[in-house]
């Protein structure tokens, strides 16, 4: 780190601990003198299946948002009349309320912002995404810069919490800050991840929030990947689909765990922590292995069937390499599968890709907006006994899993599911992102194991089991580069012990599969360009300079 850099950082270290110190000294009176009378109301509801659905994004400051979209407007202290009329918009029009914040506030004008009944429904803000910045940009390297933030995010929480606010109850998170201890295989670890972490489960108990805002950015430099010599499979498109899931998964399986030692029966929703993390299909700011032309001076590019260099990858290595739009929905139910309550919508990273089209292919993942398939799984999410069937990132693939590792990560395939035994009905989302095909055996949920195969005539409601690895009663075939969504029936059938439904039988309950589909196969965009950011990408090319766009890229490039 250069001594102008590290200038720098101790400038914006000082700017944040005076504001921080001021909020908190501030706060306690300021609060109580506009305490809320009467009950303070709990955060309302993002993802009530099958029809509520609402997610934010980095590019809907103002009313109207778009469908399924709510508004997020910065709050500074130089916006709060701006971001309090559109609370008012957003209460009014029947939409949950949230901000995004990226600097301390007074206790003043926190006291305005969380402690006022908004729209005639008199609406708490609900939802609060921190997102502080300083120093020179990087998140791990000065531990001075790492503890402003802290102190400026507990603050934060103080001033939301205080007894006597409205928005008390309020979910409240900051970029990147998970309850992860580490980087591995292991408990409460990053499987994914590059470098160390920003903060620690130590660092997200002690500030007091209640939501992760995990960091799922694809062409992060935080991940690894093929081009950087450390992923188990020789495709870049592998780790970027893969990767993201696999740190989403550690993320909710370390809330679960949290979760547990407070309300397990989740009677309170603001006694249950919550995963909304920031998504994207692409952003590789400040990645200089997926750079075609090792230029960072003209802005990072990733282009498809272009060699890297750095990578050691070919022209021919590359192609096909950028995930298509359908891969980004697939994602995004995988997501949902695995337990993220919302999503938040970082800027799509691809070039020709605008933010409508990006918002469109959360709701195709999130509830089937476009596919009827999908939106079969939606309905399975509806019931009151639905649960995730898995969370696992080392599936049975062509016979083997890993001992060390993650399956998934060296075959580039994954599933996720969702089923509920009062419905009857489990459906499965498996994805293949290598180059070449793949059978993936399922095994059991809930006790009951998987069958991907029926018979016929006489048979047509029979299966088999002859106990071999890659039995086609036991596993599904994914194409290369394809999502499946395979419906299961919970059945009670004969079992026979030989492929052709002959010999001995058991009378089983199984599930049983139904239907087989491919979707979210909209993946023309796998040859398109990938960049950090469409805003600030712009701005770069027409200053040609980074001097214009170092704060925004850094923020989101934990």
């Amino acid at each position: 780190m250069s001594g102008l850099k590290q200038t720098r950082g101790r400038q914006m270290v000082g700017t944040i601990a005076k504001a921080v110190a001021i909020a908190v000294l501030g706060s306690a009176g300021i609060a109580q003198a506009n305490g809320a009378s009467g009950s303070t109301p709990y955060p309302e509801a993002l993802n009530v299946a099958p029809n509520t659905h609402w997610f934010a994004s980095w590019q809907e400051n103002t009313n109207p948002a778009p469908a399924d979209f709510f508004a997020t407007p910065f709050a500074n202290n130089g916006t709060i009349p701006f971001v309090q009329n559109q609370m008012t918009l957003s209460a009014n029009a029947g939409r949950p309320l949230g901000i995004k914040i990226n600097s301390p506030l007074s206790s003043g004008n926190a006291a305005n912002l969380f402690n006022t009944k908004y729209g005639i429904g008199k609406k708490a803000i609900s939802y609060i995404f921190g997102d502080f910045e300083g120093g020179n940009g990087s998140y791990d390297s000065d531990p001075a810069v790492r503890a402003a933030r802290l102190a400026a995010i507990k603050a934060l929480v103080n001033q939301v919490r205080h007894n006597g606010q409205w928005s008390q109850h309020a979910y409240v998170g900051e970029f990147a800050l998970t309850p992860l201890n580490g980087v591995g295989f292991g408990n409460k670890q990053d499987p994914t991840r590059r470098g160390p972490l920003q903060y620690t489960n130590s660092d997200y108990q002690s500030s007091g929030v209640n939501m992760a805002n995990t960091d799922l950015y694809p062409g992060a430099p935080n991940y690894r990947n093929r081009s950087t010599f450390d992923w188990a499979n020789a495709n870049i498109r592998t780790g970027l689909f893969v990767a993201p899931i696999g740190r989403e998964t550690a993320v909710q399986l370390a809330i679960g765990e949290n979760n547990n030692n407070k309300d397990p029966k989740g009677n309170n929703v603001s006694n249950q922590d919550r995963q909304i993390p920031w998504v994207t299909r692409f952003n590789n700011s400040g990645n200089s292995s997926l750079d075609s032309n090792g230029n960072s001076g003209d802005g990072y590019r990733f282009i498809p069937a272009q060699p890297l260099p750095q990578a050691g990858l070919s022209s021919a290595q590359t192609s096909g390499q950028m995930l298509g739009r359908g891969d980004f929905s697939s994602q995004i139910l995988h997501y949902r599968m695995r337990g993220v309550y919302s999503v938040n919508l970082f800027e799509p990273g691809v070039v020709g890709y605008t933010p409508a089209q990006q918002e469109q292919d959360v709701r195709d993942g999130w509830y089937g907006a476009s596919d009827p398939h999908v939106a079969h799984t939606n309905n399975i999410f509806a019931q009151k006994d639905a649960q995730a069937a898995t969370m696992t990132l080392n599936p049975v693939v062509d016979g083997t899993s890993n001992k060390t590792g993650i399956r998934s990560e060296n075959s580039g395939t994954i599933w996720s599911g969702e089923y509920s035994k009062n419905l009857k009905q489990l459906d499965i989302l498996a994805s293949n992102l290598d180059t070449v095909n793949h059978l993936i055996k399922f095994g059991s949920v809930d006790a009951y194991d998987v069958f991907t195969l029926r018979g016929t005539g006489a048979h047509a409601n029979d299966t088999y089991d002859d106990g071999s690895l890659l039995s086609l009663s036991r596993n599904a075939l994914i194409e290369a580069g394809m999502h499946r969504l395979l419906q299961f029936d919970l059945v009670s059938t004969k079992v026979y012990s030989k492929s052709n439904f002959s010999g001995s039988y058991k009378t089983k309950t199984i599930w049983l599969l139904n239907q087989n589909y491919l979707v979210f196969g909209n993946n023309s965009g796998r040859g398109d360009t990938g960049i950090p950011e469409p805003t600030t990408f712009g701005m770069l090319a027409a200053a040609g300079s980074m001097a214009a766009i170092c704060r925004r890229q850094r923020r989101k490039t934990a």
